[in-house]
C-alpha cells in the first residue's frame, strides 16, 4: 500500500512537471523573423519623344501655305456648323423646358383639384355617417 501511494504521489508529480513544461512551451510567443532588406525598384525610363513630322513633305512653301489655308477655312466652316447646333440645341432645351414647366404647373393644379374632390367626398361621408345613425339607429334608441 505504501508502494502503491509512493507512485502515486511521484506519477502525480511527474504528470505536473510535464504538464507545466508544455503548458510553458506553448505559451512562448515565438520570435518573428528578420524582414529582409526590400531592394529599390528600378526607375521607370521617361518614353523618348517621337520627332515631328513635317505636315506636307515635299512640297514647297507656297504649296504648304495654300493647303494649310485650306484646311483652315474648312475648319472654321465645321466650327460655324457647330456652333449653329449649338444654338439650335439650345433654343430647344429652352423650349422643352417651358413646356415641363407647364406640364409642373398643369400637375400642381390637378393635384390640388383632386386634393378638393377627396375632402368635398369626405364631407359627404361624414354627412352621410351622421344622416343614417340619426334616422335609422335614434329611432330604436328612443323607443
Amino acid at each position: 500500500m505504501k508502494t502503491l501511494f509512493t507512485l502515486l504521489l511521484f506519477s502525480i508529480l511527474f504528470t505536473s512537471v510535464l504538464a507545466n513544461q508544455t503548458f510553458a512551451l506553448e505559451d512562448q510567443v515565438p520570435i518573428p523573423p528578420v524582414p529582409q532588406p526590400i531592394p529599390e525598384p528600378e526607375p521607370i525610363p521617361q518614353p523618348k519623344p517621337k520627332p515631328i513630322e513635317e505636315p506636307f513633305p515635299g512640297l514647297t512653301e507656297e504649296e504648304k501655305l495654300e493647303q494649310l489655308t485650306e484646311e483652315n477655312k474648312k475648319l472654321k466652316a465645321e466650327k460655324a456648323q457647330l456652333e449653329s447646333q449649338v444654338n439650335e440645341l439650345k433654343i430647344e432645351k429652352g423650349f422643352l423646358q417651358n413646356q415641363i414647366n407647364a406640364l409642373h404647373k398643369q400637375l400642381n393644379d390637378i393635384n390640388a383639384v383632386a386634393l378638393e374632390q377627396i375632402k368635398v367626398i369626405m364631407d359627404l361621408v361624414t354627412q352621410l355617417k351622421e344622416t343614417v345613425f340619426e334616422k335609422v339607429f335614434l329611432p330604436f334608441n328612443s323607443a
